[in-house]
């Protein structure tokens, strides 16, 4: 009994490691061993039983026989669920067990009647044949495994009850369970690890353990075989059945590891893994060669931050130094190729580990194209299409900006709206065709006589505004009116046609006009149309918050040589 408890012990904490692989990493094959060792230890509470009654003492054998039997089955299952919808696991698992269990039963309580004993097991067996049949037909080694097994085993047990000796009977039965249970372990993992040969070869051990006791039995009745010795196939497959799971998980993470590999090696984005400590390059696929240049040697010899361009450096440094974040998308970032070129790049990256560490994967997206679209819808958003200057809404961003820093600096800013004279002539006179093109020629002369920090715009039909910043006094402002008016001095020479324009300009300074960008826009707007009522072709500054008066200036002959 202390041997039965401890076969009880041991394959319980199997059992219980089982279950923790159980909860890792599920499967139908691993529940159905997990119910089959459950059926064996059920097997071992049964004989710890001492019933008093030969009643009890029939039942006792039968349910621990059953325990066995069901084992077995529960094998058979495993191996075969992969393959069987749960209809035909049922179907199947019915088979196997339905006719084992019930001559069990029967021979448990003395039945001895030869006739439906040998029905019941020609039943079996032709189940049997059926199913290999059914569920293997094209496995032809499990078939005749199957065909040739069920035909000794069968002789064997009919031959039993034909001696009167059917309580023998359980052990072709379990014989017959236990080898196709080998058979099909063998086949149904194909390859001779330690993990599938210990359970097979275990099964098989297991399953020769019935006919070498009836054997000896038979010869040496009075010869003892410890329990203990018996029980040893059944760790050797417990082992083994452990092994193999673990043989598994590392064949299914070799293959992953392959996968993952061929799907970095040969995907069409430039990838590639860096250290997140040194940011030293780790490995890198083709695509990424291509797309920047470098062999595979000089790629490997990089720095992440040398892929960056100079000008978004910094700021790259910055996201790529930032904790925290497992999964993240960055950019566009400018990158640079070996050959100097450049292209925008958008970066996902998220951390894994890599021969021992945790690194960072970074794939890259050629994003150049969709970047220049974005900064041509921009600039066709902030620009007017005509003569290529800032419109009403960027030029509303620029005052502010000058504005403000003028306020910071407490310096003078200016704003100047320019309406040409008599502009709709031109257009009624010679077309709107030669109308644009002189406009053109307009935004090309006002943009040279400008600082790079000026802003130009065209706000309206003929009307353009002007944005000055970086003013110390008001006289500034004139000047660079008088100057702008002097562009229009020199004729203009459209498409065979000489022309001659002239425009009126209002001047608004900040902090003299307003402080405001809307309140020096319309002071300068009114200065504007003051001066086209006094005649055009002369410029006006507003006088005051109210300009209510307006000090005419005109300006100063030009002084030097018209623009070529």
């Amino acid at each position: 009994m202390q041997n039965t408890w401890q076969d009880i012990l041991v394959l319980g904490l199997l059992v219980l490691l089982f279950g923790m692989i159980h909860r890792r990493r599920t499967s139908v094959r691993l529940v159905y061993w997990i119910a089959g060792w459950f059926f064996v230890l059920a097997h071992f509470a049964a004989l710890q039983l001492r019933p008093a009654s030969y009643f009890g003492q029939n039942l006792q054998w039968a349910v621990s026989a059953s325990g066995l039997a069901l084992a077995g089955t529960c094998f058979l299952l495993a191996a075969m669920a992969t393959r069987l919808s749960l209809r035909y696991q049922f179907l199947l698992g019915s088979i196997a067990s339905i006719p084992a269990l019930t001559f069990i039963f029967l021979v448990a309580f003395d039945y001895d009647r030869v006739a439906p004993l040998i029905f019941l097991v020609n039943l079996g067996e032709c189940g049997a044949i059926w199913a290999g049949v059914r569920f293997a037909a094209r496995r032809k080694k499990i078939l005749w495994a199957n065909n040739l097994i069920a035909l000794a085993c069968g002789t064997w047990l009919l031959e039993l009850i034909a001696h009167h000796q059917a309580g023998m009977g359980l052990n072709a039965i379990l014989t017959q369970v236990f080898l196709l249970n080998a058979v099909l372990y063998w086949e149904d993992f194909r390859r001779a690890s330690v993990g599938v040969v210990t359970a097979s070869v275990g099964l098989v051990a297991w399953a020769m353990v019935f006919p070498a006791s009836a054997i000896l039995f038979h010869f040496y009745p009075h010869l003892l075989v410890t329990s203990p010795l018996w029980n040893v196939p059944k760790y050797f497959v417990e082992f083994g059945m452990i092994l193999t799971l673990m043989e598994e998980q590392i064949v299914d993470a070799e293959t992953q590891r392959k996968q993952y590999q061929l799907l970095f090696d040969s995907n069409p984005h430039p990838m590639f893994l860096y250290d997140p400590q040194g940011l030293k390059v780790l490995r890198v696929n083709d695509a990424a060669l291509v797309q920047y240049g470098y062999s595979r040697e000089e790629f490997l010899a990089l720095r992440v931050m040398e892929l960056v361009d100079v000008s978004d450096r910094v700021e790259a440094q910055k996201v790529i130094l930032r904790e925290g974040e497992d999964v993240r998308t960055t950019g566009p970032w400018k990158h640079r190729r070996k050959d100097g070129s450049r292209f925008h790049a958008e970066i996902s990256s998220h951390s894994i580990e890599f021969e021992g560490r945790r690194v960072r994967f970074c794939m890259v997206i050629d994003v150049s194209d969709k970047q220049r679209l974005y900064e041509q819808l921009e600039h066709r958003a902030n620009h007017d299409p005509l003569t290529n200057l800032p419109n009403r809404f960027h030029l509303e961003q620029r005052l502010r900006h000058t504005l403000e820093t003028a306020a910071r600096h407490k310096q003078k800013a200016a704003i100047l709206c320019i309406d040409l004279d008599r502009f709709k002539q031109i257009n009624d006179t010679y077309g709107h065709a030669v109308g644009d093109i002189c406009l053109q020629e307009i935004a090309g002369r006002l943009k040279k006589r400008l600082r790079e920090s000026d802003t130009v715009a065209r706000t309206g039909g003929e009307e353009f505004t002007i944005v000055l910043g970086d003013l110390h006094a008001d006289a500034d402002a004139e000047k660079v009116a008088a100057d702008l008016l002097g562009a229009f001095r020199r004729q203009f020479t459209v498409s065979g046609v000489t022309l001659d324009l002239s425009a009126s300009l209002g001047i608004a300074i900040y902090p003299d006009h307003g402080v405001d960008a809307h309140q020096l826009w319309r002071a300068a707007d009114l200065a504007m149309y003051r001066a086209k009522r006094a005649g055009g072709g002369r410029y006006m500054k507003a006088d005051g918050m109210e300009q209510s008066i307006i000090t005419l200036f005109r300006p100063k002959a030009e002084t030097h040589p018209p623009d070529a």
